[in-house]
């Protein structure tokens, strides 16, 4: 699992630059993967927060939003990473109010 700034890379594939220091991963985004958003990636209602008790998004997100989102180089995830294909399980939105 990794915590730190997301970034696009191509269509369907996004880094992390971790937030304890060393390396960028790379990571692709597949249909199983879920996007979870807490208000820069997307929200339930468009307007409102939706987090969890750990601060970090509840909101389905679709792959668009996502990528939309890592164009801006400013939001921070927690990904889940499958070691074996290399795929996202899950991308979640760590809130920033």
């Amino acid at each position: 699992m990794y915590v730190g700034t997301l970034k696009y890379l191509a269509p369907g594939k996004m880094t992390i630059k971790p937030e304890s220091g060393g390396m960028e991963r790379a990571f692709l985004i597949s249909n199983a993967t879920q996007i979870l958003g807490a208000a820069a990636i997307c929200s339930d209602d468009g307007g409102t927060v939706s987090i969890g008790d750990d601060g970090y998004g509840t909101s389905k997100c679709t792959v668009e939003q996502l990528e939309k989102a890592a164009k801006t180089n400013s939001v921070t995830v927690r990904v889940t990473m499958n070691a074996k294909s290399g795929a996202a399980e899950t991308v979640e939105e760590k809130y920033h109010p």
